[in-house]
């Protein structure tokens, strides 16, 4: 009888600890800690960002081709007209350059070191530097790749970002000012595919919008309004993925759209002008939204 009692409230006992999850025994759970155990939070690859730079910087290094083209040939007039004893003044502006204003924006978010933009002395000085970067774009690429294929990224996006790589280089070869922009531009577009695996966000989505920002510039200087048009539409299509990111941030969504239909007004007037003001507008709100997300 006495060890039929002991059974019952051992018994009982057991069910007591068992029900509450028998925090009370030291160890008792451990377990269940070892079972699961916890995912570490994976990190962007410092490589991409430094892809995305050098990308950017070679945009805005042969974005100034055509200006450094224009102030070169109007140093010769003036040197011919001072011999002559005539008096000329030029007023130096940007209206040359297709992204300087988007592209200043996105290198201020990158924490470069903001200072005035010093026109190079000559197109051979700027090739020189687009080169250094196209050779650094290579070995940031070497570094990368690897950890790439270990996140079993799509061998589709891997090897179109290889081809832009290879285009780009063949153009900046070449020093083929329009397709350097182009195909320094469609690196990023790829980029943002690769960098997915390793975002928990909406950023990747993010930085696609940001190319597809250039590309409308790009094609609005070529007079191809349908392409841009394309890339707008997409954009519209992507907002809301990219707005529902942010916490209950409806200010933010509302100035995002709000820009969009701007730059769609400009790209109804093809006005090349207001085109870039507004896709200004558009690339300083993805920027916001960028932040917040990080």
């Amino acid at each position: 009888m006495l060890f039929k009692k002991k059974y019952l409230v051992l018994t009982l006992l057991f069910l007591i600890l068992n029900f509450a999850g028998c925090t009370a025994v030291p160890g008792c759970n451990a377990g269940e800690e070892n079972s699961e155990p916890a995912q570490e939070e994976k990190e962007m690859p410092n490589e991409i960002k430094e892809i995305e730079t050098a990308a950017l910087e070679i945009m805005q290094q042969a974005d100034l081709i055509p200006l450094v083209e224009v102030v070169s040939q109007k140093s010769d007039e003036d040197a011919e007209a001072e011999e002559e004893g005539e008096d000329q003044e030029v007023e130096l502006t940007f209206e040359k350059t297709i992204l300087g204003e988007v592209l200043k924006r996105e290198l201020e978010a990158e924490d470069n070191d903001e200072e005035s933009i010093q026109l190079p002395g000559d197109t051979e000085e700027i090739w020189d530097n687009i080169k250094i970067n196209a050779t650094k774009l290579h070995d940031q690429w070497n570094e990368l790749e690897p950890m790439v294929i270990q996140e079993n990224v799509y061998t589709d996006t891997i090897n179109s970002f290889e081809e832009a790589l290879d285009t780009l280089t063949v153009f900046v070869t070449e020093q083929n000012y329009f397709g350097t922009l182009s195909a320094a531009n469609d690196l990023t577009k790829h980029l943002s595919k690769i960098m997915t695996p390793f975002a928990e966000n909406a950023i990747p989505t993010v930085n696609e919008l940001r190319y597809h920002v250039r590309n409308i510039l790009l094609n609005a200087a070529i007079d191809n309004y349908k392409e841009a048009q394309e890339s707008l539409n997409y954009m519209k299509e992507q907002s809301l993925s990219v707005t529902s990111a942010l916490e209950e941030n409806e200010e933010r969504a509302e100035s995002l759209n709000i820009s969009l239909d701007n730059l769609q007004r400009a790209l109804n007037n093809q006005n090349h002008g207001l085109i870039k003001i507004n896709a200004a507008i558009v690339m300083e709100e993805l920027i916001q939204i960028m932040e917040e997300l990080e």
